[in-house]
């Protein structure tokens, strides 16, 4: 076939990252497929597109709009931009020179989508002489791949002596180091957030729905600048509160005696906020207030030990060890029969980015990492969840520094003790 090929002459419009950081990122992501072995990136994934093209404004609500990207190893190489036909003056926004266009079928994206992309991967390939190589896309858990499955078995039977493997090794340990500007973001995404988790607090009141509440907070996130809010999860107790990640309801009313939990932010320009707060409709219970307590301690011991050099086991270790040191190893031990050993993530432009912070996870904090810390204890140390009357935790978002550590989410932001109305 013939490759429908544009050479971009107009670059960096509205981009994502300056000309100097996409470069820095594109020479880490080719130093890790040295290391593991890739000679090619095909990322499809929104976040990681946006990530290694600098391309943010794209439909990507629509699944059929693929916008992929492909990176050799090889730097003599061109990367390469696919873009469906009539969709690359988005791509003036990336600094990549290299744009190849492929069709959509009659009928636009209502009918089968994906041929022509399949047929203009593969001629790119063998033009680069890459289509008996090892390449690298997502694959694993941790990705949700920006293609259809239709379109993924396609390309293996078009390039059967390609090589596919997860680029989960190759991509993370590159996304986990913010630049300072990734920073500045999460920092601000954080602020914004802290405010509308104080603003509902401030308003909560008796009869408001959770729904009500959460509407408060995210008014007053987009009021200071939010960019997005696609995470915020809420539930009062005590019909409510063993329900995680929760979506607030109209129907759930908050009465005197509610123990609600937060968790969620919005984003800033692309980059999360996840923390975690509660309040009170009256005052806690001895007891709340009490096993609320040793799950602070669990998440203070966390944040305490984080530096560079600490293995993300070692965070995990130190807010279990408060738990027992709190009088309830039983809980600990069960938690883990269970395989509940994880007790946060990293967090960037997606919610929950690896490596993550686990039980014997033997990877190493770094400089201008961001994690999230979140133990969990449950009412008296009871266990399994769904046997007990209340769950607590404390979530907060930390910077890992060249000598220790910030919480972005300060107390100063909005206090870690429990909200009381």
């Amino acid at each position: 076939m013939q490759l429908k090929i544009t050479e971009q002459q107009n670059k960096g419009l509205f981009a994502d990252c300056t000309r100097e950081e996409h470069e820095r990122r594109i020479a880490r992501l080719r130093e890790e497929m040295e290391r593991e072995g890739v000679d090619g990136l095909y990322l499809t994934q929104e976040t990681n597109v946006r990530y290694a093209s600098a391309m943010q404004d794209v439909a990507w609500v629509i699944h059929a709009y693929f916008y992929t990207v492909f990176i050799p190893r090889d730097d003599t190489l061109p990367m390469a931009l696919f873009v469906p036909n009539g969709g690359q003056i988005q791509t003036q926004a990336s600094w990549i020179d290299t744009v190849v266009r492929w069709d959509f079928p009659p009928g636009f994206y209502m009918g089968k989508v994906g041929d022509s992309l399949i047929e203009s991967l593969g001629e790119w390939l063998r033009k680069l002489e890459l289509d008996k190589s090892t390449i690298a896309t997502e694959m694993s858990a941790h990705f949700r791949l920006g293609l259809s499955v239709e379109v993924l078995d396609g390309l293996r039977d078009a390039l059967p002596d390609v090589t596919w493997r997860d680029c989960g090794p190759v991509v993370w340990p590159v996304r986990s180091i913010k630049s300072d500007e990734e920073v500045r973001r999460l920092r601000e995404s954080v602020r914004i957030s802290c405010l509308g988790i104080k603003a509902g607090f401030e308003a909560l009141a008796e009869g408001m729905s959770e729904r009500d509440l959460v509407n408060v907070m995210c008014a007053r996130m987009f009021e200071e600048g939010g960019s997005e809010i696609k995470f915020t999860s809420l539930y009062a107790g005590p019909d409510r509160v063993l329900w995680a990640d929760a979506t607030p309801r109209r129907e759930m009313k908050i009465n005197p005696g509610s123990l609600i939990q937060f968790d969620g932010g919005c984003t800033y320009d692309g980059y999360y906020t996840d923390i975690k707060r509660f309040a009170s409709l009256g005052e806690p219970t001895e007891d709340q207030r009490r096993f609320y307590d040793i799950a602070r301690a669990a998440e203070q011991a966390a944040i305490d030990v984080v530096k560079p050099g600490v293995t993300y086991g070692e965070v995990y270790e130190a807010s279990q060890q408060a738990i027992r040191d709190a009088g309830y190893p039983e809980f600990v031990e069960r938690a883990q029969s269970f395989r509940w050993t994880s007790i946060g993530h990293n967090i960037g432009l997606d919610l929950h980015e690896m490596p993550g912070i686990a039980k014997d996870n033997a990877a190493v904090l770094q400089p201008n990492q961001v994690i999230c810390i979140e133990p969990f204890f449950f009412h008296d140390g009871g266990f399994p969840i769904w046997t007990v009357p209340n769950k607590y935790g404390c979530e907060d978002q930390v910077l890992v520094t060249e000598t220790g550590h910030e919480v972005l989410s300060s107390d100063d932001l909005v206090s870690r003790d429990i909200w009381v109305v």
